[in-house]
């Protein structure tokens, strides 16, 4: 069943045969086309990725929900896991955690969450070496600048730079960003966007022309 499943991943996606793809993860049926692309060396483990997105080499991804049309640069890494930096004495797993990550475990039980869930909207650019935390959401449009740490959550459309990642500016204006998250381009059929795709050229002419749609 494995077998079968692998090889209806390869040729669903546009995928290394060195990448890794683990779990629950899935791209996007909602599209016959879904377009995916995942990069050499990369792993991914109980995602969901949108139409159109992809992910460059040595990425690594795991307990996320990525949107469309994002890109996401080489030696990204997003939802790596957690351990206690209070409370606990320890930091290391064996202490807390029955996965047995060096081979054996104390734990009789699992007593401390390890993995969370961080969720990326739709056309998001995130830079080469950048991390993403876990519990972490990045609104649609926004961009994470090469070898940011993004410890907090990023508004749509906003551009976070640095560790950790402060938002210094957004792309557009709120009332533009408003009109996008509402229009939702991302959403519409393949053939209307390749039929108008030359209107995303240009943010104040693709409003004026959609503004009364």
């Amino acid at each position: 069943m494995k077998k079968i499943i692998k090889n209806w991943l390869k040729q669903l996606l546009n995928y290394k045969s060195n990448a890794q793809i683990r779990g629950n993860s899935i791209p996007d049926l909602g599209s016959n086309n879904p377009f995916v692309k995942i990069g050499e060396n990369c792993y991914i483990d109980n995602c969901t990725i949108g139409s159109y997105t992809y992910l460059s080499k040595n990425v690594s991804m795991m307990n996320t929900e990525i949107g469309k049309f994002c890109s996401v640069a080489q030696g990204v890494s997003i939802c790596l896991g957690k351990h206690p930096s209070s409370k606990f004495v320890s930091t290391h797993p064996a202490f807390f955690s029955v996965h047995k990550q060096n081979g054996m475990t104390f734990s009789d039980k699992q007593y401390f969450i390890e993995m969370g869930k961080t969720t990326i909207g739709n056309d998001v650019w995130i830079g080469v070496n950048a991390i993403v935390m876990d519990d972490i959401t990045i609104g649609n449009g926004a961009i994470i600048g090469a070898g940011a740490v993004v410890t907090r959550d990023i508004p749509p459309y906003a551009i976070a730079v640095g560790v950790p990642a402060q938002v210094i500016k957004y792309r557009f204006e709120p009332d533009q960003i408003s009109f996008l998250e509402k229009f939702e381009w991302w959403n519409k059929e393949h053939d209307w966007l390749q039929e108008h795709f030359t209107e995303l050229h240009d943010i104040e002419d693709f409003i004026n022309k959609y503004a009364n749609c």
